[in-house]
């Protein structure tokens, strides 16, 4: 079983550790240092799974995972030294296959990449139908937001404009700093604390009047990402 893996790490000692043991039990193996470099090479050849760093220079795995899950059928393991659980909830929410944490078994790596790629290949993936995701849509002239369910939530000024900086980027995580930049607060302590206060709140406003769940998913220690399909109207 021939596999053609992308082993995206910016640590050089770890990603060649990787490419080794790979390439020694019969794997193609290529590995990057940054999503930019990742770009390149998809550009000229294909993959049929990833493993993907969080911590890199330039996009972060996080955001490469969201955005290629929309593109591609490409197995996705994330392999990271962050083993929080917001973070490995993020990692598959997101789209990732598999969230392992750092320092990893090779064995483990191994059979969690043959397992993957078993199954990819004798499953077709139906790629989703962007109607059957539904789409938010939030009112910049009255300050609404209406679900998919065509159910509607009155939101208070900073509420909207935290949602329209984050539904601007889908998939992408946009700073704490940007949030409140976005709210027109400063970036104080203080501040950045009350964010967390402002999501839960808006989740538990959103669920009670709407009954469906805001796609807002906390990026631990970074800010929020917008999973969802979002539009902002008139």
């Amino acid at each position: 079983m021939n596999v053609r893996v992308l082993v995206i790490e910016d640590d050089e000692d770890l990603r060649d550790t990787l490419c080794r043991y790979l390439s020694g039990i019969g794997m193609e193996v290529h590995g990057l240092d940054s999503a930019e470099h990742l770009d390149e090479h998809l550009a000229q050849h294909s993959a049929d799974l990833l493993i993907c760093d969080v911590n890199l220079p330039g996009e972060n795995g996080f955001s490469i995972v969201a955005r290629l899950r929309q593109k591609t059928r490409a197995g996705i393991v994330m392999l990271t030294a962050r083993g929080q659980e917001d973070d490995r909830m993020l990692g598959l929410s997101l789209g990732a296959d598999h969230y392992l944490v750092k320092p990893v078994n090779l064995r483990e790596l191994e059979f969690v990449i043959r397992n993957l790629h078993r199954r990819l290949s004798e499953t077709p993936v139906a790629e989703p139908e962007p109607a059957a995701q539904g789409v938010w849509k939030f009112d910049s002239m009255v300050w609404a937001l209406t679900a998919p369910n065509g159910a509607t939530a009155q939101l208070t000024m900073a509420e909207f404009r935290m949602l329209q900086c984050l539904v601007a980027h889908p998939g992408e995580v946009a700073t704490r700093e940007q949030l409140l930049a976005a709210m027109d607060r400063p970036n104080l302590e203080i501040y950045s604390r009350n964010l967390d206060v402002t999501v839960s709140r808006l989740r538990k406003k959103v669920e009670d009047a709407c009954g469906q769940k805001l796609p807002v998913t906390s990026a631990r220690g970074m800010g929020y990402v917008f999973n969802g399909r979002g539009e902002v109207v008139a």
